[in-house]
């Protein structure tokens, strides 16, 4: 009995063991797809796969860490790992000045095995460019401007002269000819503009159509340019659709579809106003070195240039890994006396109050709503209008978001609102509860 019993314990351990090997060994498999989206979203903005940047390459980073299991705690939450004494993981936080790793606890275990499984199983494209490097053009797109109303009115302008050239002609041809044929002397030729004078004169009722022609073209196109003075944008909006929208170079080539569209970047992390302020705020140089402090050139030709322009005005010194400030010497910190003079593009005036952290987390708007498909943009470009009918249409049509993004907790000072609002307006089966009705379309609301 003794007998069969150690063997029993030795075949359930023996199960065990294969059981719990074969699970660290395909706890980690996840959907390859799935782990890029992971990675580029929350990831790229500190590691390349091939490049060190903010973080080290991880490429092949299985064959420097102890294991896969040592990867999966450290994504998790590397400032635990660190915490407990683990000596590769406060290896690798001295190497790299003591800056923590964002924690990131709020990963599934799935989502995880996703990550891991992308990290551990790329591979770079082909050398021959065989693979698609999915890379998007860089070039800035030419945009040809519209001059249909212009070629229309110099049309009008030269048909109407020469009708008037044409018709002076045939009458001084005739008159002279008659003249001659009567006895007289032939007429004296007439200069262009006399002419056209004469033709005037002989000639009142077609003269003033060409007139009416040619000054109701100027006032059309007088009349839509007053029309769009302080408009600079406009895409699908009733009738500023067609005015170009305000596109100011900028000191810096900033292509925002490299950044947004082909790195995966979230706009809130540079913008990172958007959370916290009424402002979205412009990065500071400091931002932009998070990345670009390893990242010293980019896809596109010109773009080393582009990049040196952010070192110039930091102080970056590569060959040292540090920036030095005006008095010579060098720190670890970006100097602050040489900033990036960027232009704005979006503007309101004084007497308008907008809110960013109010509109994207409260009301859970994307930025695109506003800003246009930013991913495809290269220097960033005013879409909207702006203008206060299409705030009031956004209001009158936008519903209340009863939960807050990012958190998808409730919004509880709309939540009360919005059960009061039910309650009033039970009998009302068309109701929406939108802005306007929380009082979106009231003056202080917006002037103040």
């Amino acid at each position: 009995m003794k007998r069969y019993t150690r063997k029993m314990r030795t075949i359930s351990a023996f199960i065990l063991t294969v059981f719990f090997s074969l699970a660290s060994q395909t706890v980690f498999a996840g959907n390859y797809d799935n782990g890029e989206k992971l990675f580029k979203a929350n990831c790229a903005s500190c590691h390349n796969m091939e490049k060190k940047l903010t973080g080290p390459a991880l490429i092949g980073v299985l064959d420097r860490v102890p294991s896969e299991e040592w990867l999966y705690k450290w994504i998790k939450n590397n400032t635990e790992l660190i915490a407990a004494g683990d000596a590769y993981a406060n290896q690798i936080y001295n190497e790299y000045s003591q800056s923590p790793m964002t924690v990131f606890a709020w990963m599934s275990d799935e989502q995880l095995g996703d990550v891991v499984t992308y990290i551990t199983e790329y591979q770079p494209a082909a050398a021959d460019g065989a693979k698609d490097s999915g890379l998007i053009a860089c070039e800035e797109p030419i945009q040809e401007e519209d001059h249909t109303q212009l070629y229309v009115l110099l049309g009008v302008i030269l048909l109407a002269l020469l009708i008037i050239l044409i018709f002076s002609g045939i009458n001084r041809s005739l008159k002279s000819a008659k003249a001659v044929k009567d006895g007289g002397e032939e007429l004296e030729a007439k200069t262009f503009y006399e002419a056209i004078a004469d033709f005037a004169v002989n000639r009142k009722k077609v003269f003033g159509i060409i007139v009416i022609l040619v000054v109701a073209t100027v006032s059309k196109i007088g009349w839509d340019w007053a029309m769009s003075i302080g408009v600079s944008g406009g895409n699908d909006y009733e009738k500023t659709e067609n005015i170009e929208n305000y596109k100011p170079s900028q000191p810096i080539y900033f292509k925002h579809n490299i950044h947004v569209k082909q790195n995966q970047i979230d706009c809130k992390y540079c913008h990172s106003g958007t959370l916290e302020s009424k402002h979205a705020l412009i990065p500071s140089a400091n931002v932009c070195m998070n990345c670009h402090a390893a990242v010293n050139e980019g896809h596109c030709d010109g773009s080393a240039e582009e990049i040196a322009k952010i070192y110039e005005a930091t102080g970056w010194d590569p060959a040292k890994g540090k920036y030095q400030h005006a008095d010579g010497n060098y720190y670890d910190t970006p100097r602050e006396d040489k900033p990036i003079k960027w232009v704005k593009v979006h503007n309101l005036q004084d007497f308008v109050y907008f809110n960013h952290s109010q509109h994207v987390v409260v009301g859970g708007l994307e930025c695109e709503t506003c800003h246009g498909d930013v991913a495809n943009m290269t220097t960033a470009e005013q879409h909207a209008p702006l203008t206060m009918g299409w705030c009031i249409n956004c209001h009158r049509e936008t519903k209340i978001n009863e939960k807050l993004a990012f958190s998808d907790k409730p919004n509880g000072y709309y939540e009360k609102m919005h059960d009061e609002f039910k309650e009033a307006y039970k009998h009302d089966k068309d109701f929406d509860f939108t802005v306007e009705k929380i009082g979106g379309l009231e003056c202080a609301k917006c002037h103040y």
